[in-house]
């Protein structure tokens, strides 16, 4: 999970609008709830297709909760963060319904996210066989949604004060509540809040089972992969220190592609972004520091006879993979 700017979207206008499909669902389920009898509603305004192109759009066709890419194989679901119809533990509670179709409250999720399923979680120290020998339990978010303080229960009530512990990674940066310890598996776990687990990290990582079995497995199976590009890159990088002329530009060139694959695989509308950047920053950082000393002393060799645009151009894709490691 990582942080996204939702200003950075413009809300879809079937929901904005005046005479729009939200604003049209709202006013009849205001009238529907005014009946303290009166069941669920079938809402449909988040349904549009301009939201799941606004959704797409925001988190680059990734789930908002677990980075996975989902849609080529399953629809994607538009979430509702504060849940429509209804609150798991709080019977009385009849959903944040006049929220339904508020672009502000929705999410792009992967299915195993969003609906509840008995799933195998991953421990600290487990492999894969242990993994698979768990015993299946219930994870997803469905209708949870836990707070600290007072909860809203109608349209007049102020739900900013509310104190959400899932995270809503367009309100809350979940950087500052999750971490990515070293382990035989790719595990996120909440970070420490003094002596204690941060609420909010432990509460998403529970809800949405954020330790999944193929989750994890396809994190651990990606992480092993950049780990790969980023050996051989300090493998190029070290032959290159110890050549001269054309044979260390020639490797110097190598290292370059695979920077620019890293930069690709760290970008922020690749999966599991957040986590790439976790384990591989502290590398990446000092092997940049490595490459731009070389480009130093490669400018000082050759300035008399080198074409000052081919040393800019390497030095920019350093400055970019950098700069996709820190976004």
């Amino acid at each position: 999970m990582r942080y996204v700017d939702r200003r950075g979207v413009a809300a879809p206008p079937s929901l904005t609008a005046n005479d729009g499909a939200g604003a049209r669902e709202l006013e009849r389920a205001h009238g529907h709830y005014r009946d303290q009898r009166a069941g669920s509603f079938a809402f449909a305004a988040y349904k549009s297709a301009d939201v799941a192109e606004a959704m797409r759009t925001l988190f680059g066709g990734k789930c908002a909760y677990c980075e996975s890419f989902h849609s080529a194989s399953s629809p994607t679901d538009v979430e509702h963060y504060r849940p429509k119809a209804g609150v798991e533990g709080d019977a009385a509670h009849r959903g944040y319904w006049w929220l339904a179709a508020d672009w502000s409250n929705l999410l792009p999720s992967c299915a195993l996210c969003n609906r509840r399923n008995g799933l195998r979680i991953a421990q600290s120290g487990m492999g894969r066989a242990a993994v698979a020998g768990q015993a299946p339990v219930t994870v997803g978010k469905g209708n949870l949604f836990p707070i600290r303080g007072r909860r809203a229960t109608g349209p007049r009530e102020n739900c900013e004060a509310e104190d959400p512990l899932l995270i809503d990674p367009t309100r809350r940066d979940p950087a500052a509540h999750l971490d990515w310890p070293e382990d035989k598996l790719s595990l996120v776990a909440p970070r420490f809040d003094g002596r204690e687990h941060d609420v909010y990290g432990k509460a998403s990582i529970d809800i949405l089972g954020l330790n999944r079995q193929d989750l994890v497995e396809e994190r651990t199976r990606y992480l092993a992969l950049a780990r790969a590009v980023l050996a051989g890159a300090e493998s190029l990088l070290a032959v290159a220190s110890g050549l001269a002329d054309e044979a260390r530009q020639d490797c110097l060139q190598r290292f370059d592609e695979q920077l620019t694959v890293l930069q690709k695989m760290c970008a922020a509308d690749q999966p599991y972004s957040a986590m790439l950047g976790a384990h591989l920053n502290q590398r990446l950082h000092g092997l940049l520091e490595e490459y731009r000393a070389l480009l130093a002393q490669r400018r000082a060799h050759d300035a008399p006879r080198q074409n000052r645009d081919e040393v800019a151009e390497v030095a920019e894709v350093a400055e970019d993979t950098e700069d996709a490691i820190d976004a």
